[in-house]
């Protein structure tokens, strides 16, 4: 669970970091730079080397190996941050071992070097008292079901079911154009561009990817479309959206070439560009969820409603 430590009177925000089952017997330097994708891997050694990141318990060297399940924390100074828009998360579910939220768009799932409150599981420890533990995690701008913890043995059997890909997930999007398919499966792997945008994923060359899609709704300018994901590859809802065509609307990575990406970076992002987006975030929501309780094994299905910022909206029994 991220929380602040202070070191020499200032403070830090530290991040853990689950290993998952397709990272086991990586060099820490390698994994990190898949995980923090916005830093190049000599970048990454800079922060080991300079004592910031932690495995099994003692500051880590970048040639370790990881394995499936341990936890690698990276400790970051803290940034001063904007005032936080959300005092409290949309609670679906809650129970003394875990809790399932409707995340709002634009809300980070933990915090990062630059953003300490206006993360789940910041806001999440002041709401309920309690440190939760994420299960998984959602991009910054998608909405929807957020699965956390509130022990640790809750963690380790959420934990156990995300790698083991028996939780069954559920997105809604809205794209751009007139889908002309009823369903559709995309069976396309998916891995790095390798472009001037490290994280933008391309189809074609990677780890194997398989999306089942449904069209919902269209008015022939959009469409509302369900995506039900099979393997967890980073952006694969929206990577694969945009290889058929059909770009998430509001997706400053995916539609065109990410030049929206790019601007939002360097901070030159202007009213006009959102408009042409079609939203001022990717209208991507995780509709719904379903798992075994973690302590009761008790089939647990909950979904998180279409939010207000969709323009369309699935049908009731959808």
């Amino acid at each position: 669970m991220p929380f602040l430590a202070t070191a020499a009177g200032d403070e830090w925000v530290v991040v853990p970091f689950r290993v998952l089952k397709e990272h086991g017997g990586m060099r820490l330097d390698a994994y990190l730079a898949q995980r923090l994708h916005k830093y190049s891997r000599a970048h990454v050694q800079r922060i080991i080397d300079g004592g910031r990141v932690t495995l099994r318990g003692r500051p880590a060297k970048a040639s370790g190996r990881v394995a499936c399940g341990e936890t690698v924390t990276v400790r970051y100074p803290r940034a001063e941050e904007p005032p936080v828009p959300h005092e409290t998360m949309p609670i679906l579910y809650r129970d003394d071992a875990l809790v399932v939220i409707d995340k709002p768009g634009g809300v980070l799932s933990h915090p990062t070097d630059k953003i300490l409150h206006n993360a789940v599981t910041t806001i999440l420890t002041r709401q309920l008292g309690r440190k939760p533990h994420l299960a998984h995690r959602l991009d910054r701008e998608t909405s929807g079901a957020l699965v956390l913890a509130l022990t640790p043995e809750a963690a380790r059997a959420l934990f156990e079911q995300f790698v083991g890909r028996e939780v069954r997930k559920e997105y809604l999007a809205v794209v751009f154009g007139e889908v002309p398919w009823r369903t559709k499966t995309v069976d396309a792997p998916l891995g790095p561009e390798g472009g001037e945008i490290k994280v933008r994923q391309k189809v074609g060359e990677g780890r194997p990817a398989t999306t089942e899609f449904a069209r919902l709704a269209t008015d022939g300018r959009l469409s509302l479309v369900s995506a039900k994901p099979k393997t967890g590859r980073l952006h694969q809802i929206r990577a694969h959206l945009a290889h058929l065509g059909h770009p998430v609307v509001g997706d400053k990575l995916y539609v065109g070439r990410g030049e929206a990406y790019m601007k939002a970076v360097r901070r030159e992002l202007l009213r006009a560009d959102l408009d042409a987006l079609g939203a001022d975030r990717q209208l991507l929501h995780a509709w719904k969820i379903a798992f075994a309780h973690p302590v009761t094994g008790a089939k647990m299905n909950v979904v998180a409603p279409a939010p207000a910022d969709f323009p369309l909206l699935p049908e009731e029994g959808s």
